[in-house]
C-alpha cells in the first residue's frame, strides 16, 4: 500500500484526555511514538520505542497509552484508523480494476470495429498502375 501521509488527530480528544495531565516531555514523546508508529504501518516493537523515548518509556506504559502485545506496541486509536485505511485501499483497488477492465474492453471493441472497416476508403490500384508508381 502507498505510504499513509497522515492520521486523524482530534485536538478535543487530546485536550480532554488523560495525556493532558502529563509532563510536556511525555506528551511530546507520545506524539513522536504515534508518528513513528504510523510511518511503520502500525508495526513497531517494544525495543524500537524504548530506543526512541528511553526516559519517557515507563511513564507511557504506566499511563496505558501504549499496550504491549507479543513484544510489539499497540496504540488502539491508530490501529483502528489503519484498519479503516486498509479497507478503503482495498475497495479503491477493486474499483480501479473494474474501471480499468471496462475501459480495456471498450477499447478492444473500438479496435474490432475499426479493423472491420479498415480498407473501405482505399483507392484500388490495378497491377499495371502499381508498377508505374513503384518506379
Amino acid at each position: 500500500m502507498k505510504e499513509l501521509p497522515y492520521f486523524k488527530f482530534y485536538p478535543n480528544q487530546w485536550i480532554t484526555g488523560s495525556i493532558i495531565f502529563m509532563d510536556l516531555d511525555v506528551q511530546g514523546a507520545f506524539m513522536k511514538i504515534c508518528c513513528y508508529y504510523w510511518s511503520k504501518e502500525c508495526n513497531v516493537s517494544r525495543d524500537q520505542v524504548k530506543t526512541l523515548v528511553p526516559h519517557q518509556w515507563s511513564k507511557l506504559l504506566d499511563s496505558e497509552l501504549l499496550k504491549i502485545e507479543d513484544d510489539n506496541i499497540r496504540i488502539k486509536w491508530l490501529d483502528e484508523q489503519y484498519k479503516e485505511r486498509l479497507k478503503e485501499h482495498k475497495r479503491n483497488v477493486s474499483n480501479g480494476r473494474k474501471g480499468g477492465l471496462s475501459r480495456a474492453q471498450a477499447l478492444r471493441k473500438d479496435n474490432i470495429r475499426k479493423d472491420k472497416y479498415e480498407n473501405d476508403n482505399l483507392l484500388k490500384v490495378d497491377a499495371e498502375t502499381q508498377k508505374l508508381l513503384d518506379q
